[in-house]
């Protein structure tokens, strides 16, 4: 079963499936067993569902919410409520609420004795920020996972699913700052009664096998007290994070950018108060991080 990831479970076990392939990553593996699942639970359950009379799902092991990107396992305990040993069969499809591609594939268990359950799982990751919808046709039942950007600290690097590889450097406060004027001698400049700068290093790197443009300044947000500011617009220039506001912004495999983005806050507030958010998407759906000190 493909759940957005663009791979299905490999053949063995009761993972067997047939699914259209999409745009994200992941590799999934079906496995089976008698007896429950891990315990794990989820809120999403709701009670025993039941097909044709004979199989009734017992119980689902999925997560509530869970990082774009990561793997994480999807399960369900199906008990066999017929006079016979029989196959669980049944269509799953996938849809994410804010984009991403539609799935479908197959859930398949092995052979389950009457009156015995089995747990069929599967490990999946989507690669968007949504809330991801898995309806198991059988059961006419939908189970959903939230999936939301990282949290990461300073210095840490995400990996977009277009493969732009994004690192926050770190983030200085000051009250003061020194530019070229142009004319020769440095500027100092000061900040204004009760005011400071943040001044934010990060780092852009193209890791995808062909050109693509590098994200600009102005996707680059700063948190303060959970509200967004965009960056500043200041005299000094020296070692900015700068890209052409027209024309290409493309760069090769491996070419990266490093440089400063500069936000005015309130002279109150410390770096632990504070947060670098990015964001972005692509044609299938969109994605975010977030940098704390």
């Amino acid at each position: 079963m493909a759940g957005c990831t663009g791979s299905e479970p490999e053949d063995g076990g009761n993972g067997n499936s047939s699914p259209t392939k999409g745009n994200g990553s992941g590799t999934p593996t079906g496995k089976s067993g008698n007896g429950g699942g891990d315990g794990r639970g989820d809120g999403n359950s709701g009670g025993e569902s039941t097909a044709d009379g004979q199989f009734s799902l017992v119980s689902s092991d999925v997560p509530k919410e869970v990082v774009l990107g990561e793997q994480f396992t999807l399960g369900f305990t199906i008990k066999n409520n017929g006079d016979s040993a029989s196959t669980f069969e049944s269509p799953i499809e996938v849809n994410g609420s804010e984009g991403g591609s539609q799935q479908s594939g197959t859930i398949q268990t092995e052979e389950i004795p009457p009156g015995e359950t089995t747990t069929w799982s599967t490990e999946l990751s989507y690669p968007y920020e949504s809330t991801v919808n898995y309806l198991i046709g059988a059961f006419e039942k939908s189970i959903s996972v939230k999936v939301v950007g990282p949290d990461l600290s300073v210095s840490e690097t995400f990996v977009s699913p277009n493969e732009l590889a994004i690192t926050v450097r770190d983030i200085v406060l000051t009250d003061h700052y020194r530019y070229e004027s142009g004319a020769g001698p440095m500027e100092d400049v000061e900040a204004d009664d009760n005011r400071q700068w943040a001044f934010v290093t990060v780092n852009a790197e193209n890791r995808f096998r062909m050109r693509q443009s590098l994200p600009k300044g102005e996707t680059f947000s700063l948190l303060v007290g959970g509200r967004k500011q965009k960056p500043s617009d200041i005299a000094k220039q020296e070692g900015k994070y700068e890209l052409e506001r027209f024309g290409s912004r493309d760069v090769a495999s491996g070419e990266s950018l490093s440089g400063w983005l500069a936000y005015e806050i309130s002279a109150d507030r410390s770096a632990s108060d504070l947060a670098i958010e990015w964001q972005s998407g692509d044609g299938s759906g969109s994605w975010s991080a977030q940098w704390s000190p």
